[in-house]
Parts: structure tokens; sequence; C-alpha cells
């Protein structure tokens, strides 16, 4: 196996698979990636038996072949090496040369009969989304996946897709976040509703960081994420996702609308006074203000005010500061809806501009004066 390939090239290619090649495990081949020729064209292939990515690169071949190699040492060669036209050459006993210019490496390599197989994408209709979406509704959600492993339905993202409605949910248990968007194409089918782990969901945020559209099916148990030379197969979580329609508020609260960056510069403000055991804000709403307390007895006090138009009866709730950050973050635009009730009832944040995002917030007890 000998190929010329760009460096700048076979480095995005290889920085591809980090996430997804095995960190801690017993069988050594899942540290490695795939390499091999495929006409004018490298494979390159990574799995970590739950996750597989399979991208194509354009590259001179010159013998065909195919081996695996240590994906994170390879990627750390070629980071580091300068030039731009990089030799591959396998030798005997699986060695690998990696040659630019000067620059020479020899590392072993392991036989590709060993490597876990990882099926392309079929050729099969596919839910098209516009990749700033699908990221952007990542975004809105990826915060509040649980990381209890004694509830692996909550352990990733809920999605479905029916008549063009695409909506992603997830939940703690604490906290909920939902958003919905609508699609420009005339998909037919429907994705009835998957979970995908969140490793998965981390590896298709990477993927759709750039570039125009991605395809997304599912086909047994298996969630396939295509974008132009890229395929990526998650295999979903089996599970039944918790009815989060129950979490949605019937009854509604007080709805203030709030400037993004204030609220967060004041909230973030709070949070210098979180501790592990400790991490509660008292907002308490009444004479167009809006009064935010985090008091900790291990660290000290913060206080802060924020003018609103409210002048109904004061309004009292704690909640989790980091929550709240967490939620108004990936809000677009540059007003908040926050809805707050008292007592046991959730808080709600979204955006004072679109009804596609919320985030429902359980309340929290906070420490008497």
């Amino acid at each position: 196996m000998d190929f010329l390939i760009e460096r700048n090239r076979f480095l995005e290619g290889l920085q591809k698979t980090l996430g997804v090649v095995e960190k801690k495990t017993t069988l050594p081949i899942l540290n490695n990636i795939l390499i091999e020729t495929k006409s004018e064209q490298i494979r390159i292939v990574a799995t970590d038996r739950e996750i597989g990515l399979i991208a194509y690169y354009d590259a001179n071949i010159t013998t065909p072949g195919k081996i695996t190699v240590p994906a994170r040492m390879l990627f750390e060669m070629v980071r580091e090496i300068e030039g731009e036209i990089i030799e591959f050459k396998v030798m005997e006993n699986h060695w690998v040369n990696v040659t630019c210019g000067k620059v020479i490496y020899k590392i072993p390599g392991i036989s590709a009969e060993d490597f876990p197989e990882v099926f392309d994408a079929e050729n099969i209709e596919s839910l098209r989304m516009k990749c700033d979406v699908l990221k952007n509704m990542i975004e809105k959600t990826f915060f509040a996946i649980s990381t209890d492993e004694m509830r692996p339905n909550m352990n990733g993202v809920f999605l479905k897709g029916i008549d063009g409605k695409v909506t992603v949910v997830a939940t703690d248990g604490h906290r909920l976040s939902l958003v919905n968007t609508h699609l420009e194409s005339d998909y037919d089918d429907h994705i009835k509703g998957i979970i995908i782990p969140r490793k998965g969901v981390s590896e298709i945020k990477k993927l759709v960081e750039n570039g125009d559209y991605v395809d997304v099916h599912v086909l047994d148990g298996v969630c396939v994420v295509r974008k132009e030379n890229i395929t990526l197969r998650v295999s979903l979580i089996d599970a039944e996702y918790p009815d989060y329609t129950r979490v949605i508020p019937k009854e509604g609260g007080v709805k203030i609308q709030l400037d993004k960056n204030q609220i967060l510069r004041s909230l973030r403000r709070m949070s210098v006074m979180s501790t592990e055991r400790f991490s509660g804000v008292k907002i308490e709403v009444y004479d167009q203000r809006m009064v935010l307390t985090s008091t900790n007895p291990d660290v000290g006090e913060a206080k802060d005010e924020i003018d609103v138009s409210y002048n109904g009866d004061p309004l009292e709730a704690g909640y989790n500061v980091r929550y709240l950050i967490d939620a108004l973050d990936p809000i677009d635009g540059n007003i908040v809806s926050f809805e707050i009730r008292s007592g046991d009832g959730p808080g709600v944040i979204g955006s004072a501009d679109s009804g596609n995002y919320m985030c429902i917030i359980m309340p929290v007890k906070l420490r008497k004066d």
C-alpha cells in the first residue's frame, strides 16, 4: 500500500476520528483507524463499536491496500510535519512509513483483517437538514442530557421528525430543553422517536460545524448522518424516552422579558458564590425590578438588581444558577422570555421572538435568612 496525499487534507481527516476512537479499551485495535485505498481516494474509518465514522479523501494511489494505525499518534505526526505532500507507505510486517520532505516516521500498524466492519450508508430516503439548523438544535439541548448511568434512557437526546417538523428534547430530571424546527424539504417519512447517546450527539455536532446540508436516516437501531464525503453511524439507545409532554406547564406563569446579555452577566456574578454543595440563586420580582441574591455560608453573598417591566404581586423563586445560564446561553436574539411561578412551579426560559425553544427548570428550595 502506497499513496500520496495533501498534508492539510490528511490532517483534517485524521482530526475527525479522534472523538470516535476508543481511548480506554482492552482491544488495542480500537485505538486505531483503518486506512484503505478506493480508486483515487483513501477511505478512513474509525469506530468504538457504538459509533462509526467513514470519510473519503482524494489521494494519488501508487499501490492499493489497507492497514490500521494508531489514530492519535498518526494525527500528531501529521500535525507536526512541515510540507505539502505526505507519502504513506506500508512496509513488511505491517510497519508504516510516513514521509514528508526530510522527515520520516516509522510506526507499527495492525492488520486490517482484525478491524471491526463499519458499513457505508445505504442509499435510502433521508431527512435533509441544514447543518446550521441541526447544530443550533443540538446546542439548545445538549447541556440538559443526563449523566446518570442508572437512567440510560435519559443519557442522550430524543429526536423525532413528523410531517416536516423535527423535535429534539433532552432532560436530566431537573430541567428539560425542547426545540422544534420545520424543514424546507418535502420529506414524507417519519422518524417516530429515537434516542441518540451523548457521545453520538457530540460527534454529530462536530460534523455539522460547517457545510450546507446533512442527511439523516434511521435503520435497524442505527442513526446514519451523512455530509458530503463523511458518514457517521451511531448506535441508538434501546429504551423508551420519558413522556416529556407531562413536564410542560399547563397553566401560565408571569412572563418577563429581559435583555439576554444583561441577565446573563447578572447570573454569572451570582455564580461566583456557587459551590458543589450550594448553587442556588433567589429571584425576587416586584416594583419594576428583579433582584437576584446568592447566599452561600461557605463563601459569602452576592446581590444584583435589574430593571424590568412588572407591576404585579411580588414573586419569589429559587433556581440552580448554572441551569439558568445554560438555558439562556444558546438563545438567538437579544431579548429573552423568563416565565416565573412562585412556590414549586417550574421556570420556563425561551426566546421572546420565537416559540420554537423552551427550557423548563425545576425550582430549588433556598436557605432562609
